[in-house]
């Protein structure tokens, strides 16, 4: 039995399999290209600053307008481009993605950084939702959670590893050669991408208005309710989770560097088991272990603060968990996209759109919550904010429950007993 569910012989289902790998791997790799896109910004904004004669806390727009223009436009384009073919959707935002990179690399005002960001930002708000709903589609049911990690996978690698890269390029060649450096990703994912994916014609069954039209129903209203309080959750903490760690621990920026890296190394299991344990025992079982783990993450760091700072039990008890929170948080990105894609089978790519609207917006708030908290309270009470957020967000995942039937892990539907 391959990956696409045909009874086939030995030979040919492992010739099969390999063949949807290197194609989800393909996606991956776009998704790598377009994430460093994204979180290199981070990286090189004092030395644009420098460059541009730009206060900081401006550069930081460079960010806020990405991110915008993500969460606005990703929906409403997917939606416009649903009758036009996947593979060249796919190719074509990656060549915007491109484009507007090595642009980036040439502008010599701030004002044009920021217009190249918003294109860059259109090229991201296609591809990602598309290329999960992509991968989603080489896959069988039993494979779709598994599919949808690697192709998660690229974003988390490029958070590991794009990012810091393009920080050292900066640091020794300047910051447009990290724009190069996203151009270059980006063009090699489109080759790729051209070279290893089928050429499926896209289904343009309704027309634009009834694809966006997917939000009035409550089943998908539920999952992204679930999607933004997951993120706000760790939001809350992660926004401000160097101070945190530097109250807890008494570490210098290396050492917190480090803790921070063990955080994002993380993240790779944990996305990888969010499409297995999607797979293995389906999306609610999943979903509320991970919300369950979340919680009593997040909550420890509270917790944490009633021992001595700095000390031996205080130091393993906070590596504990940030990777226990690392896992719980990135586990839920396939979890959520494999729910979505079963509730709207027909609208995946704008679902999924949808759902990448509302991480934005989950950051955001948890963001906003978290300065809240510290303006009224303390660095101790983070912990308490976010535990609460995914306090209710088991809340929705039960009324989600009630108003959709349960989803087996194999994709097939049957009703709640």
């Amino acid at each position: 039995m391959g990956w696409q569910g045909v009874p086939i012989n030995e030979k040919a289902g492992e010739a099969n399999t390999m063949i949807v790998l290197f194609r989800i791997l393909a996606l991956s790799l776009g998704s790598f290209a377009v994430g460093t896109g994204a979180y290199v910004v981070a990286g090189v904004l004092v030395d644009i600053a420098e460059d541009l004669s730009v206060p900081v806390a401006t550069t930081g727009l460079l960010v806020t307008i990405f991110a915008l223009t993500f969460a606005i436009a990703s929906p409403v384009l997917v939606a416009a481009t649903s009758g036009v073919a996947r593979r060249r959707l796919i190719i074509g935002a990656l060549i915007l993605f491109a484009l507007a990179n090595a642009a980036a690399a040439l502008v010599p005002t701030f004002s044009l950084l920021l217009l190249v960001r918003v294109f860059a930002a259109l090229g991201a708000a296609v591809f990602t939702p598309v290329a999960s709903a992509f991968a989603a589609s080489l896959a069988s049911p039993g494979m779709r959670g598994r599919a949808l990690s690697v192709r998660l996978i690229g974003t988390t690698v490029a958070f590991l590893v794009g990012v810091p890269v393009g920080t050292v390029i900066s640091g020794y060649y300047g910051w447009r050669m990290s724009f190069i450096l996203v151009a270059a990703l980006a063009a090699v994912a489109a080759l790729g991408a051209r070279a290893l994916l089928p050429d499926v014609e896209a289904s343009a069954d309704g027309t634009f208005l009834s694809h966006l039209s997917i939000v009035r129903r409550g089943a998908v209203v539920g999952v992204l309710g679930l999607t933004v309080l997951a993120l706000m959750a760790s939001f809350v903490v992660l926004t401000y989770v160097r101070p945190l760690l530097e109250s807890l621990t008494g570490f210098g920026t290396e050492r917190i560097a480090l803790m921070l890296a063990i955080f994002g190394l993380a993240s790779i299991p944990g996305t990888l088991l969010g499409g297995y344990a999607a797979d293995r025992w389906g999306y609610r079982v999943s979903m509320t272990v991970m919300l369950a783990v979340l919680s009593a993450s997040l909550l420890s760091f509270s917790l944490i603060f009633a021992v001595e700072a700095g000390s031996i039990l205080v130091i393993l008890a906070t590596v504990v968990t940030l990777v226990a929170w690392s896992i719980a948080t990135f586990a839920q990105f396939p979890l959520q996209q494999y729910r979505l894609i079963g509730v709207a089978p027909q609208e995946q790519s704008t679902v999924l759109s949808l759902n990448a609207s509302a991480i934005q917006a989950g950051q955001g708030m948890g963001a906003g919550f978290g300065a809240l908290i510290l303006h009224f309270g303390s660095l101790a009470g983070l912990g308490w904010g976010g535990a609460l957020c995914t306090l209710v967000a088991l809340v929705v995942l039960g009324y989600e429950r009630s108003i959709s039937p349960l989803q087996g892990p194999h994709g097939k539907r049957r009703e709640p007993h």
